[in-house]
């Protein structure tokens, strides 16, 4: 491995490193304070500093693009103001040997990023909203209403009940409209895509009769409308998978899945702004001689831009799950713009 490159990496990564635990000793202090005066009122002492260690991993994974701006564009300031920057430029390396081991550094984050926001981050915000319900809200935990499913011609209206048992409506349709059958069960479990229903009373229209009516003590119906739907997760709580076949489950009962779909789309595209991030910093922070004032300009705008990629980010979010944007299109808005921006900056410093 070249020297440069051993060099260059150690100095972002560290600088990185810091930059990310400034983040979280401003985090705690901030935090302690908020949380402080709910102490004796539903919140321990043990509970808080649990909700401060919870609270950590998603604090990484949804800042870590701007640690690495940061970290980066502080590190190629020293290099500038330390005049290191024009005895590499003088010995000829060219842009990509500077990227290489920022690149790499930004690489080691988004990965760190993902495997946090995958495995780690699920687990802990169902606790984190636990506490933060329970215990500093006083509201009950996971309390679900009917919600009304469409499953071809055929409409769902699930109640929860204890022990992942639902009472359940299905009432059946003709592409006209006009009703065809209503099942009423007192009880009804889901298994391998089937209703087990139990008590269940079937009515349906009969033009010699008027209506046929029918008690079963137990029947089963196919359909690919599972229990997980009537009580929805938040999509905070899932990894790639449960996302992914969650939103497919959605889509097929003719909901909406738009804040599912942009959370299946943040796993990532908040890795990939991170690789972005150092671009831009490289594009604000490269060149900026040793005096104090243009340095400093580097850094001020690339906080600044780092602050501006975080807002855009909540605004795509907010717009996605009122359906006021594709969901999609929202969760990549900010890495296509500033990395767009980035590449663009960095070309016309490099005179392309």
């Amino acid at each position: 491995m070249p020297v440069i490159f051993r060099w260059i990496f150690s100095g972002c990564f560290s600088r990185s490193v810091v930059t990310m635990s400034a983040l979280l000793a401003i985090y705690v202090i901030i935090e302690s304070f908020d949380k402080a005066r709910y102490l004796g009122h539903g919140l321990t002492t043990q509970l808080l500093i649990e909700y401060l260690l919870l609270k950590a991993p998603f604090l990484i994974s949804e800042f870590m693009p701007i640690i690495v701006l940061i970290g980066a564009s502080v590190y190629l300031v020293e290099l500038s103001r330390h005049h290191e920057m024009v005895a590499i430029r003088a010995a000829g390396l060219g842009i990509n040997k500077l990227l290489t081991p920022l690149l790499t550094v930004a690489l080691l984050a988004a990965m760190f990023s993902f495997i946090i926001g995958e495995w780690v981050t699920p687990v802990t915000n169902q606790r984190l909203d636990t506490i933060e319900q329970v215990h500093i809200q006083k509201k009950e935990d996971g309390k679900h209403g009917v919600q009304w499913l469409k499953d071809g011609q055929r409409f769902f209206r699930l109640t929860p009940l204890a022990n992942h048992q639902f009472a359940l409506m299905m009432l059946e349709t003709n592409t006209q409209g006009a009703w065809l059958k209503r099942v009423d069960a007192a009880r009804a479990t889901y298994a391998k895509r089937q209703w087990h229903l139990m008590d269940a009373h079937v009515s349906s229209p009969s033009l010699e009769q008027g209506m046929l009516l029918e008690h079963l003590d137990e029947m089963n119906i196919s359909s690919a409308i599972g229990p997980e739907t009537a009580e929805p997760p938040k999509p905070r709580h899932m990894q790639v998978a449960e996302l992914n076949r969650y939103i497919n489950n959605l889509n097929h009962a003719g909901l909406s899945s738009s804040s599912y779909t942009y959370a299946l789309h943040r796993k990532f595209s908040a890795p990939l702004a991170c690789l972005l991030m150092v671009i831009l910093a490289a594009a604000l922070c490269l060149n900026t001689g040793s005096r104090s004032g243009k340095a400093s300009w580097g850094i001020v705008a690339a906080i600044s831009l780092g602050l501006t990629f975080y807002v855009v980010g909540n605004a795509g979010h907010l717009l996605a799950n009122s359906d006021r944007m594709p969901a999609a299109y929202a969760a990549w808005l900010p890495s296509i713009a500033f990395g767009g921006l980035a590449l663009f900056l960095l070309l016309r410093r490099e005179g392309h």
